[in-house]
């Protein structure tokens, strides 16, 4: 056969050698239709088994069960450990993400979910996710004219939201006003013997407006010439005064200097602040003197070790009304028993929460003491060095142990939504949260305290992100691509 006559047209030539651009073409199209689509809007879904491409199974390992097929026939993911973290990588340039999660607990009656904000972690958006309490019929939500949001319970008018009073009430990731109080006059000058190792939040009432505070800190670390200790004074999270100050360090066997670190402040408006002293755990606060009459430590309290310097140790009396702690030491030097009003518990290992709760009618502030010290406490309350000193600067936190209706409370003030009832004690919680900016990969975490210690768990059969931004238009849609490209830079 001969093909030679054969002709073979121009446009037929043109065609074939345009038909790979045209196919590259239609291929670039679509995967700009998929990283922008028109619609704004982009949908990622894992059932946590780890085969998506947007979003990642729970780690660590130790604190999770592989992902896939579990007895019940549910197939996902199991929590059995505190805290643990979920990465998504970011499908584009987006401004805010719906997060719906869809999950089961068993013996956890409290959880909170939350996404990382900054590259070192330290900055945390949590969410309040889940609470048995507060899904229960005797809590309601409430919203009042003020816009103030919280649960009542059954009975209790809507006006307490905006009634500044913290007595009987709890808060759960939520900001709240502090009451307003003051004492006319100022007590003479009292000096309290005090261990507090690292970072402290001391809450004070000014007394004749001022605050009158000086502690003497304590540098112990002998492998450094010096340290730094930062102070911050705050009135409902407003800025009123903050300071630093260098620590000398300790280059011998013995401690370092002991240096004052004074805190006086005039003409301070009514109301409660907190002063906030920020170091690394070698610093300690060796004493407190102060003219103020009310002031407290809280809710978390280091009482630090003197082994290695002395024969002897620091032991603990403090007043508290809270209801529910955790006690843990590091060394086996604070072996103890633990005492919260009638309560107790041995601490009989290291490196392991011991929880300790009351559950007592008593509403006035009972002794907290560790014989030993070397103990570390985190509450529902805060703690003071005299009884006399004691007072409620916030509502309490609300814990995975708070029983709101048998403690007495009537309000918690959060912006907790319930869940979804899916049967079977299957439920879904949906939050929203803004995307960072120049963010390549998302990183949500997820807080489920006490969980080990109750050996309980939480059962995630499905994620759902869904993601946000203004539709796409042909005028925007080029400000998205530069946008896009200007992220890619920042990650570089």
């Amino acid at each position: 056969m001969k093909f030679s006559n054969i002709t073979i047209p121009k446009w037929a030539v043109y065609a074939s050698a345009l038909t790979p651009w045209i196919a590259a073409g239609f291929l670039v199209v679509w995967i700009l239709g998929l990283r922008f689509p028109a619609s704004g809007v982009f949908v990622a879904q894992s059932d946590m088994t780890g085969r998506s491409a947007f979003i990642y199974p729970f780690l660590p390992a130790e604190r999770t069960l592989s992902p896939g097929a579990n007895e019940g026939g549910w197939t996902g993911q199991r929590i059995v450990g505190d805290p643990v973290y979920m990465n998504a990588r970011l499908p584009g340039p987006y401004e805010t993400v719906d997060v719906a999660m869809e999950f089961k607990t068993t013996r956890q009656p409290l959880i909170e979910f939350g996404l990382v904000k900054d590259a070192e972690g330290k900055q945390l958006d949590m969410k309040p996710w889940f609470s048995t309490m507060l899904e229960n019929g005797s809590w309601t939500r409430k919203t009042s004219i003020k816009g103030t949001a919280g649960f009542l319970l059954s009975g209790t008018p809507t006006a307490r939201l905006d009634d500044p009073d913290v007595r009987g009430v709890a808060s759960w990731l939520a900001t709240s006003t502090s009451p307003v109080m003051s004492d006319p006059e100022a007590a003479i000058q009292q000096a309290f013997k005090v261990s507090l190792r690292g970072t402290h939040d001391f809450w004070v009432v000014p007394a004749e407006s001022k605050i009158d505070m000086t502690f003497s800190i304590q540098d112990v670390n002998r492998n450094r010439s010096g340290g730094m200790l930062a102070v911050q004074v705050t009135r409902d999270d407003e800025v009123v005064y903050q300071d630093a100050v260098g620590t000398s360090g300790s280059q011998d066997r013995g401690y370092g200097t002991m240096l004052p670190v004074k805190v006086r402040l005039q003409g301070m408006k009514d109301g409660v602040y907190r002063v906030r002293l920020i170091s690394d755990d070698d610093v300690f606060i060796r004493q407190v003197e102060t003219v103020n009459h009310r002031w407290v430590v809280g809710p978390r309290l280091v009482v630090g070790d003197v082994v290695g310097y002395a024969t002897t140790t620091h032991a603990v009396t403090v007043w508290t009304t809270a209801r529910h702690l955790v006690a843990e030491t590091f060394h086996t030097e604070g072996l103890q028993d633990v005492t919260l009003g009638s309560a107790k518990v041995s601490v009989k290992r290291t490196h392991t929460p011991f929880r300790l709760d009351r559950a007592d009618k008593e509403t006035a502030p009972v002794t907290l003491s560790a014989p030993r010290g070397d103990i570390r406490f985190v509450a529902d309350g805060f703690f003071a060095f005299s009884q006399d000193a004691f007072f409620e600067p916030q509502p309490r936190r609300l814990t995975p142990e708070t029983d709101g209706v048998a403690e007495g409370l009537v309000m918690v003030r959060t912006d907790y939504r319930p869940t979804e009832d899916l049967g079977g004690g299957w439920r879904r919680a949906t939050m929203s949260f803004s995307v960072p900016r120049n963010a390549e990969v998302l990183r949500f975490v997820m807080g489920a305290s006490g969980i080990v210690s109750r050996d309980g768990a939480v059962d995630i059969r499905r994620i759902t992100l869904i993601y946000h931004r203004p539709a796409m238009t042909w005028r925007n849609w080029w400000s998205v691509i530069l946008s896009e490209a200007r992220n890619a830079w920042h990650r570089l």
